[in-house]
């Protein structure tokens, strides 16, 4: 049973929302609560949010959209997406206990996680990740087409280096399974590009990351894709 005091309380808290509404007292915007939020050094990353998503599942988040991916914050692009396609390099990914990250093609660690890969719900991927401009956000994200299916429609977004792509989605399907995968098509709307100085600083880190990163694993809010197609 709610008592006097705690009605009171809600009757002020309700008042003072009322006194609210309209009013401009929120100085920051999104941008800032991402950069205030984000993971460390990291860049945001983009991720296709299938059903095989949790966020999905849980009707959390529109089913085959994509998603600016920002630790646990996740914003919705739409089912399309522009970019500029910047650079690539190679990655080999691990998620267990920790995340590990290798960028050396030929350090053994790659070559470890890359035959793991082949194993059903190893948390292992690998596969070219691109450096990328996300002009409806004005964000610079990475974009990592470590699974099979992904990796075979790769070269289709290498071709568009420094050149606009549109990221959208297509139904995969074999005898046994079927599920949506990223499919490139060349950009066809002009867009706002950055600004250079920012973008070289962007290209001068992606271009030189360690032979190997390891992070905490937070909570499986993106509901990554683990499992090789």
């Amino acid at each position: 049973m709610i008592n006097r005091n705690q009605k009171r309380w809600n009757r002020v808290f309700e008042n003072e929302l009322v006194k609210l509404e309209g009013a401009n007292v929120q100085k920051f915007d999104d941008d800032a609560f991402l950069a205030a939020t984000k993971s460390g050094d990291f860049l945001p990353r983009l991720q296709l949010m299938t059903s095989n998503s949790d966020v999905c599942k849980k009707g959390q988040f529109p089913i085959n959209n994509y998603a600016l991916v920002s630790g646990q914050n996740l914003k919705d692009l739409s089912a399309a997406v522009d970019i500029l396609v910047i650079v690539w390099r190679p990655k080999a990914l691990e998620i267990g206990e920790v995340i590990i990250s290798v960028y050396d093609i030929n350090h053994i660690e790659f070559t470890r996680i890359a035959e793991k890969s082949n194993e059903k719900d190893s948390g292992c991927m690998f596969g070219p990740e691109f450096l990328v401009w996300v002009p409806s956000v004005k964000q610079f994200a990475t974009f990592f087409m470590g699974s099979k299916s992904t990796r075979r429609e790769s070269p289709n977004l290498k071709a568009l280096l420094k050149k606009g792509a549109t990221l959208k989605s297509h139904l995969i399907e074999t005898p046994k399974y079927s599920w949506m995968s990223p499919v490139i098509v060349p950009c066809t709307t002009p867009f706002e590009l950055p600004d250079t100085g920012e973008m070289m600083e962007q290209i001068e880190k992606f271009n030189n990351p360690p032979q190997t990163e390891i992070e905490k694993v937070e909570a499986p809010a993106a509901g990554a894709e683990t499992r090789a197609r």
